[in-house]
């Protein structure tokens, strides 16, 4: 769940994206991990959806340990970067290698600024969505 304010917009790095809706303190928290807000499915689960579900859960989700986490608030728009503004933490909430953690920023972002995220350190599908 988005613990900031934010908006989705057309993105420069592609598609949509999602925005600071205000200036982001470095060290502050963006992004935790609850269930109400995250849908978790295996993929017999995404499987037995219709296909128009199943592209969407594929395309924005990742996938952890043979899980796919979707993310039903604005964070499902954050895109990708290898340097990215926002810093995974899986040891946030439930210990280590546990999807269910906590993004920080790692600079100051300031408002209207594109949030990212680094698919490398969550996603176990980032190889999919990133073009080589």
């Amino acid at each position: 769940m988005l613990k900031v304010p934010t908006y989705v917009s057309e993105s420069p790095i592609g598609g949509l994206g999602v925005f600071a809706g205000r200036d982001i303190e470095e060290g502050e928290l963006v992004w935790e991990f609850h269930p109400k807000t995250v849908w978790t499915l295996t993929e017999k689960e995404v499987q037995a959806l219709p296909e128009r579900l199943q592209s969407l859960i594929y395309t924005y989700s990742y996938l952890f340990e043979g899980q796919w986490y979707f993310c039903v608030d604005n964070s499902r728009f954050m895109n990708h970067s290898d340097q990215a503004n926002t810093l995974e933490d899986k040891t946030g909430v439930q210990g280590e290698s546990n999807p269910s953690g906590r993004d920080r920023a790692v600079r100051r972002i300031l408002k209207d600024e594109e949030l990212t995220c680094n698919y490398k350190q969550f996603d176990q599908n980032w190889k999919e969505k990133l073009p080589s």
